[in-house]
């Protein structure tokens, strides 16, 4: 027989894991439905729970934001008419209703996920229509949940979309249309997007997001230098006015952890998709973390079997 003091302590570890840890669903839950398509998000709200819906944005040709990871229309994820496309066509040069003429429910061989149920005929979603979902899902749940917004916009192909200043306008005017200022996180690697917004509205919070190829560049860190901050990450990252430091999961070490949140930053890693690496983070002490199966990581929050991978 189990005693009742344990059940309430397990019923509280739970709540307190759940509601205290940030599980961001990468795209979705992009290990196990289309990324970025209205059928991830509401898979990953619906039957797993995230806390956070992580999300990329595009901007068409007639100014619509909508919400797809790469800058153009990817061979690998896209087709039309039955048959995957040939060429790249960027994000910038369709309109929307061009947009909706291609399906991306369905990876080709060259982009399988394993788990991944496929969804024939899903199109690349507006943002509008996702931060709908959100506020529809907290109205009928009654459950708070977060929108981490990815620019995808680039300061080595500024030609390839429309400039971080358009982003940051069209972004924080969906934000205020829909109410949703308190629900909300911007992120980007091109830091300047995230210096943008703080400019705009310093009550937005946001991201930084960081790899070690964008940290040896300083156009990704909107024009910051390392050597001005003693070589120091986490002073970098508060000198943007970010309220969370995403690194790529395998590019940060303890003593960064610390720092940053020393200096009331929260540490939020990107993408971990290994139980194990999930369980090493957790011990570790980070905030949160950026999965393709929100699921595994929802579950090792849950059960905690820490032994399982040593």
């Amino acid at each position: 027989m189990i005693k009742k003091p344990f059940v309430i302590w397990l019923v509280l570890f739970v709540a307190v894991a759940l509601f205290s840890f940030d599980i961001q669903g990468h795209r979705g839950c992009r290990g196990l439905r289309p990324e970025n398509t209205l059928e991830a998000f509401k898979f990953a709200l619906e039957e797993i729970g995230v806390t956070t819906l992580e999300l990329d944005m595009g901007i068409t040709k007639d100014g619509i934001p909508v919400v797809v990871h790469d800058r153009y229309l990817n061979p690998e994820k896209v087709s039309k008419d039955g048959s995957f496309i040939s060429n790249r066509i960027f994000i910038k040069d369709l309109t929307y209703e061009e947009l909706l003429q291609y399906d991306v429910g369905v990876m080709s061989e060259d982009y399988y996920w394993p788990y991944q149920v496929p969804v024939t005929g899903a199109k690349i979603p507006k943002l509008e229509e996702v931060f709908e979902l959100a506020k529809s899902y907290m109205k009928k749940t009654g459950r708070e949940i977060w929108l981490n917004v990815e620019t995808k916009v680039s300061p080595l192909s500024p030609d390839e979309t429309a400039p971080p200043e358009v982003f940051v306008d069209k972004l924080l005017s969906l934000i205020e249309k829909y109410g949703l200022e308190d629900y909300v996180i911007v992120q980007s690697f091109y830091w300047k997007t995230i210096m943008l917004v703080k400019e705009k509205n310093p009550e937005i919070k946001t991201a930084a997001l960081l790899s070690l190829g964008t940290l040896s560049n300083s156009k990704w860190l909107g024009g910051l230098k390392s050597i001005k901050f003693g070589f120091n990450v986490a002073k970098m990252v508060k000198a943007t006015g970010a309220d969370i430091f995403s690194p790529k999961y395998t590019d940060f070490s303890d003593k960064v952890l610390k720092e940053a949140q020393q200096l009331g930053l929260k540490v939020i890693p990107w993408t971990v998709n290994d139980p194990c690496d999930m369980i090493d983070l957790i011990e570790l002490g980070v905030d949160g973390i950026i999965t393709d199966y929100p699921n595994i990581l929802k579950t090792i929050l849950i059960a905690k079997e820490l032994d399982s991978c040593r």
